[in-house]
């Protein structure tokens, strides 16, 4: 039995380096892996399952909590490949535990075991209904109901009360806090009335039971060993929820990486894993620096930041291939078109030499920062993704000003027509059918405005409405006029329509210039519509065809590309302009784990690029990110990312003009 085990031993060491094999060997007593990018984590939960099992470990006493289900099957599925009593190890999601566990001790929190779990569509219904109740939901004024929600559930997630969460996300709402206040309650009578719970109630109320000795010595009891994927990712009641669960055996391992920490909007606190060697006394710390994705080059640029983030656990990557690879490259533009059409015609080269669409990924801070790529591809024929944000063309503002445009192209465009008539302020569905009518029976414009529309702009109750809208289809109905000039005489026209529709969102308002930006490149409107509707992503479902990926640095988390382009490295773009008005400095520090995350998703090649010219934030200043410009660090980070970025940095920072190379 003894040799039979250390053969298992010897194979499992086989598999592994020294780090993470130290790591799935040390099962007793609480450990922390710092698991670096592309270090191997998976491999390690998988093959410390698979250890703990062989070691004669009843799998149904290990519980392995991840922030997706399809990681907690994957990594018990690839232990089971080895020893199929891995299957039997419980493994799920913090919410899914919860579940499981509350519909067993319900009764201690008043509930029935048949409780109902309110997804995301549902709280928001039942928010609403509560405003309802209370007549707060005819006040068009009033916080809508996922605004209610996301404020109620960061009140949990950060653990702030309403008026700090009103001020960190609604400002416009401080009036409003009184009955702001009086809605939570009155939604938390709501679901305990009907038996319901949503999804932050189900970690609350797990803390609530595991705080309860004897609850939680039954489940101690039961679960000897508990591991945690991705602990950086904790918020502060789930970080409670597991000191509470190992209390007793102490046989915890928690894995994750604090200089990827990149949701605290979420909740996520990146205090829970620096704390977590002094919450938990005797707690060895094992570092995974071993790099098996990225070459070396890539790596310096990762450390660099890494050498500058305060509040850290100090690590280097190395890169396990030992291959030094390219120097990654950054380039200045006058603009961020400019920069747009650079990335184009870079992509349509690496595929010309053989590189995989595929293969290649454009990161970016915000879905915003993308737009002007995403028309430049558009214009190329370039299949793409977007994931992480809207896609420009399909967001409804745009589509409501490109329908104006349609008319003018083809006034016998009866989707246009329907779209633009309900935009008109106090005009019903009843009337638009009406007009829809009498526009069919012409396809002239001019005799549109003239036949159909002059009647309504004398003696009925909109005539100011209609004789506005008539006065701007005449006004754009000109075929000399350029695209551009076109779009700004709409915009004129929808502003206001907008601020009704659309309160509260000044991010629509930006989109719109950036649209009318774009429309100055082109001398037709026939050619501008035509780009607009050729959208290369609109019947691409599973059909298995190459695209780009389109991604913000958020929603790359996990992923890689051998190719992988960094675009809008500008102080206020990345960083973020709200990061860099923060006071505390934990805003630019989050930053920089994102730009950390986002070089380290490349394998073979990476290019960064920035612009001197404000174009997509009015906190843009156009001077590269203080992440790569020396005079804002310290001088050996300065060397470290002089020689990554093979290019001389103080020339850009300086910003006194740029070459282009």
């Amino acid at each position: 039995m003894v040799e039979g085990r250390n053969r298992t031993i010897q194979g499992i060491k086989a598999q592994l380096n020294t780090s993470q094999y130290e790591a799935v060997t040390s099962t007793e007593g609480p450990v922390l892996v710092i698991a670096g990018a592309g270090s191997g984590k998976t491999r390690v939960i998988e093959y410390r399952s698979l250890h703990l099992v062989q070691s004669e470990v009843d799998p149904e006493s290990i519980l392995l909590l991840t922030f997706t289900r399809r990681s907690a099957q994957e990594m018990i599925e690839r232990a089971s490949r080895n020893d199929a009593r891995c299957s039997r190890i419980d493994g799920g999601t913090f919410h899914s535990f919860a579940s499981k566990t509350l519909r067993r001790y319900s009764k201690n929190l008043g509930l029935s075991s048949s409780f109902t779990i309110y997804d995301e569509g549902d709280a928001e219904e039942a928010i609403r209904r509560c405003c309802n109740k209370m007549g707060y939901d005819q006040d068009k004024e009033f916080p809508k109901k996922n605004e209610l929600k996301n404020v109620f559930s960061l009140c949990i997630n950060k653990g702030l009360d309403v008026d700090d969460a009103v001020s960190k996300t609604y400002e416009d709402y401080q009036g409003w806090l009184g009955e702001i206040k009086t809605v939570q309650k009155e939604y938390g009578k709501y679901k305990l009335k009907n038996n319901c719970v949503d999804y932050d109630d189900l970690l609350v109320y797990l803390k609530i039971i595991l705080e309860n000795d004897e609850v939680r010595e039954r489940l101690s009891s039961r679960y000897r060993y508990i591991m945690v994927d991705e602990f950086q990712d904790t918020n502060g009641v789930q970080a409670d929820i597991i000191r509470l669960l190992a209390k007793k055996n102490g046989n915890i391992m928690v894995v994750g990486d604090d200089a990827q920490s990149i949701y605290g909007f979420r909740g996520a606190n990146h205090l829970n894993i620096l704390k977590f060697p002094t919450i938990f006394e005797g707690c060895k710390v094992i570092k995974l620096q071993e790099n098996y994705r990225s070459t070396q080059s890539i790596l310096d640029v990762g450390n660099a930041v890494l050498a500058n983030m305060t509040h850290k656990f100090d690590k280097r990557l190395v890169s396990a291939t030992g291959n030094e690879g390219e120097k990654p490259t950054l380039r200045c533009f006058a603009d961020v078109y400019e920069e747009a059409a650079w990335v184009a015609r870079k992509v349509q080269g690496l595929c010309a030499t053989g590189a995989a669409l595929r293969e290649i990924a454009v990161l970016f801070r915000t879905a915003f920062a993308s737009m002007p790529l995403q028309a430049e591809l558009v214009k190329k024929g370039i299949r793409y993704k977007l994931f992480g944000g809207r896609k420009f063309y399909e967001t409804a503002h745009v589509r409501d000003v490109v329908s104006y445009l349609r008319l003018v192209a083809n006034p016998s465009d009866e989707l246009a027509w329907h779209r633009v008539l309900l935009l008109l302020p106090g005009i019903g569905a009843r009337t638009v059918e009406r007009l829809l009518d009498l526009i069919a029976g012409h396809s002239n414009l001019a005799t549109i405005i003239d036949k159909v529309f002059a009647p309504f702009c004398t003696g009925h109750k909109h005539s100011p409405v209609f004789a506005s809208f008539a006065a701007l289809l005449q006004s754009i109905n000109d075929p000399s006029m350029k695209p551009a000039r076109q779009l700004e005489l709409v915009l004129a026209h929808y502003d206001p329509i907008m601020k009704v529709k659309y309160k509260k969102d000044s991010s629509r308002a930006k989109e719109l210039i950036m649209l009318e930006h774009m429309a100055r490149r082109y001398d037709t409107l026939k050619d501008f519509l035509a780009d607009v509707a050729v959208d290369p992503d609109k019947d691409s479902k599973d059909d298995g065809l190459e695209y780009l990926t389109l991604s913000t640095v958020h929603s790359s988390k996990g992923l890689e590309w051998g190719k992988v382009f960094i675009i809008g490295l500008v102080d206020g773009v990345f960083p973020s302009g709200r990061a860099l008005s923060n006071g505390d400095g934990s805003g630019i520090e989050e930053e920089k784990r994102l730009f950390y995350v986002a070089a380290t998703r490349a394998m073979n090649e990476l290019f960064l690029s920035y612009y001197n010219k404000n174009g997509v934030s009015e906190r843009s200043i156009g001077e590269l990110c203080r992440f790569l410009e020396p005079g804002n660090v310290k001088q050996t980070y300065e060397e470290k990312v002089v020689k990554a970025v093979n290019v001389q940095v103080r020339r850009y920072a300086r910003n006194s003009g740029y070459k282009r190379r």
